[in-house]
Parts: C-alpha cells; sequence; structure tokens
C-alpha cells in the first residue's frame, strides 16, 4: 500500500514538472512571438512615413531648377542621384516589409517548441532588418527633405 502511495506521489510529481514545462516552453514562445509582433506593429506605424518621403523627395527633384537659381552652387545631378537612390532605399523597405507580412506564419501544427522557437529567432532577425532599412532609408531621406523643402 506504501509503495503504491509513493509511485502515484512520484507520478503525480512529474506530472507537476511536465505540465509547469509545458507552460513555460507555451510561455517563452508567446513572449518572443510578441517581441516579433509588436516590430512589425511599430513599422507598420511607419509606412505612411516611407511613401511621404518618397513624394517629398520627387517635389524637390521637380524644382532643382528653381533651387539652382537660388543656390549656384548647388550640384544639381549629385542631388538628383542621391534622391534616386534614396527613393530606391524607400521602395526596398516598402518591399521588405511586405514580404516578412507575406511570409510570416504563426500556425505551429506539427512544429515542437524547439522548431517554433528556432522560426521565432529567424523572424526577429528579419524584422529587425527590416527596421534597419526602415532607419536609414527614412533617417537619410528626412534629412535631405529638411536641407531643400
Amino acid at each position: 500500500m506504501i509503495l503504491k502511495i509513493s509511485n502515484c506521489f512520484y507520478a503525480l510529481v512529474f506530472l507537476l514538472f511536465a505540465l509547469s514545462g509545458c507552460q513555460n516552453q507555451k510561455a517563452e514562445q508567446q513572449k518572443l512571438q510578441k517581441e516579433v509582433i509588436d516590430q512589425h506593429d511599430v513599422l507598420m506605424g511607419r509606412m505612411d512615413l516611407l511613401q511621404e518621403n518618397k513624394s517629398a523627395l520627387s517635389l524637390i527633384e521637380n524644382k532643382l531648377d528653381s533651387l539652382k537659381k537660388v543656390k549656384p552652387d548647388l550640384d544639381t545631378v549629385q542631388l538628383k542621384t542621391e534622391m534616386i537612390d534614396l527613393k530606391i532605399k524607400l521602395t526596398n523597405a516598402d518591399e521588405a516589409m511586405m514580404k516578412w507580412m507575406n511570409n510570416f506564419n504563426t500556425d505551429y501544427t506539427g512544429k515542437n517548441h524547439d522548431e517554433v522557437m528556432s522560426y521565432l529567432k529567424d523572424q526577429k532577425i528579419k524584422i529587425d532588418s527590416v527596421k534597419t532599412l526602415f532607419d536609414q532609408s527614412l533617417s537619410k531621406s528626412g534629412a535631405i527633405i529638411q536641407k531643400y523643402k
């Protein structure tokens, strides 16, 4: 009788540890997924700014002749090249975000915890890379816009 009680006790303790481990894994997974989604949400809030900066660069590009009259030493060819490059970078940031969103999948059916965590870590790296594209293109284009608006 005592042997059966101690076996039941050990089985119950084992079960509690197993359940606790599953809950910890689930919490770890949810935390990382939240970090990825939060980064996405921040970038989504900046999507309009990408388009606004592209438009502002085009407006400046269209008035290069007027700028040259005000600032005769302005190298408008170099400035135009720089603005074209910046518009390409803004477009690339936008496209990288669209690509990431189209490929991101939260259906983890058939995946174990390690596979899910590996996937989410990879997605975190990718969305952080998109953030870098956003930051660089918005910063550089913003500086040109401020200077020549």
